[in-house]
């Protein structure tokens, strides 16, 4: 055989996150990201389908459990906004821990 079907290469499933804890209740997230601010300070964003009031915290600790990974991060408030029919809160980082479990 001259020409053989070139192998593509899977890419590495995203992780999810199975449970999200904020201040040791859970709370209904649709989507959490870790990003960077434009001077490289870390921000929590987190998108929840209505007003979540466990959120309302000038401080809030967070628990993320995903299939292997446990996160706990610390984070003070920074903005909430509205973006269509979702709310997103946006905190900074303050302290960041992460196990393998």
């Amino acid at each position: 055989m001259l020409f053989k079907k070139k192998n593509k290469k899977k890419k590495p499933a995203r992780e999810q996150f199975e449970e999200l804890k904020a201040n040791g209740e859970v709370i209904s997230a649709i989507n959490f990201a870790i990003r960077k601010n434009e001077d490289d300070t870390a921000r929590i964003e987190i998108v929840t389908p209505d007003v979540c009031e466990k959120l309302h915290y000038d401080e809030v600790n967070f628990e993320l459990k995903s299939g292997n990974k446990l996160l706990k991060l610390g984070g003070t408030f920074k903005e909430a906004r509205d973006e269509n029919r979702f709310k997103v809160y946006i905190f900074t980082v303050t302290s960041f821990e992460q196990y393998y479990v």
